[in-house]
């Protein structure tokens, strides 16, 4: 479960308890193209991850009515806005499947996320906890920047893109943590664009798609089987 539990990137949205390190190195200005139609152009953010399990890579994109997270060796999560709610689509890209969750499957297990956790890889509401320490610059960018305490005693800093609704930088522990240090993770931006929806998003037309509601009948389907195995049956 990529984004609800985000294991990938943070506990609990980044915010809740524990993410970040160090004072992030200064990067290339990276040009961003002017804001357009939302439904034309979607916001495209390449963060490097950094925690006890090593260093990896997110990508966050984002449109007005559609958020995906990718990250290697994870199915993507595509999430879209509908008339009765949030609807989620695992993308296996080696298999070619995916995985449709209609709203009333992510009510019914109890995994229905609000949209604005979904449109950033820490939940926004963390600044509320957090003290304003400045500005900075990233990426060419204007970033307010913050520092506190986890409920841990963790130490917190955090670099926030306003205008973007994105992080750029957050960190969750010491700026320099020792070997081992499970409680350490760092979020860093390297990379953030604008590019068409069509282009930014995951393309779907050659994937088989599967409801989450027909899994429970589908056990002869090695996918199938094997999904359930790790996932759990539908109910």
């Amino acid at each position: 479960m990529l984004a609800l539990a985000f294991a990938l990137a943070s506990p609990a949205w980044a915010g809740n308890a524990a993410t970040a390190n160090a004072t992030p190195a200064a990067a290339t200005n990276v040009a961003i193209a002017p804001a357009v139609a939302p439904d034309t152009q979607a916001l495209v953010a390449h963060y490097s991850v950094r925690d006890a399990r090593g260093e990896r890579s997110l990508i966050l994109v984002r449109a007005a009515d559609r958020i995906e997270y990718r990250q290697p060796g994870e199915p993507a999560e595509l999430w879209r806005q509908t008339p009765d709610g949030i609807a989620r689509l695992e993308l296996f890209a080696t298999e070619k499947r995916s995985i449709a969750w209609a709203p009333g499957d992510l009510r019914t297990t109890g995994r229905m996320p609000q949209w604005e956790q979904l449109a950033s890889p820490i939940n926004p509401q963390l600044r509320e906890k957090l003290q304003r320490d400045g500005s900075a610059k990233v990426l060419g960018l204007s970033a307010e920047r913050y520092r506190g305490e986890s409920a841990e005693g963790q130490p917190i800093a955090l670099q926030w893109l306003a205008a973007e609704g994105l992080p750029a930088y957050y960190r969750t522990g010491p700026a320099k943590p020792k070997a081992g240090d499970t409680g350490a993770y760092e979020l860093k931006l390297v990379k953030l664009e604008r590019l068409p929806t069509a282009e930014a998003f995951t393309a779907t037309g050659d994937y088989r798609e599967t409801d989450y509601a027909d899994l429970g009948d589908m056990e002869l389907d090695p996918f199938a089987a094997a999904y359930l195995k790790l996932n759990g049956h539908a109910h």
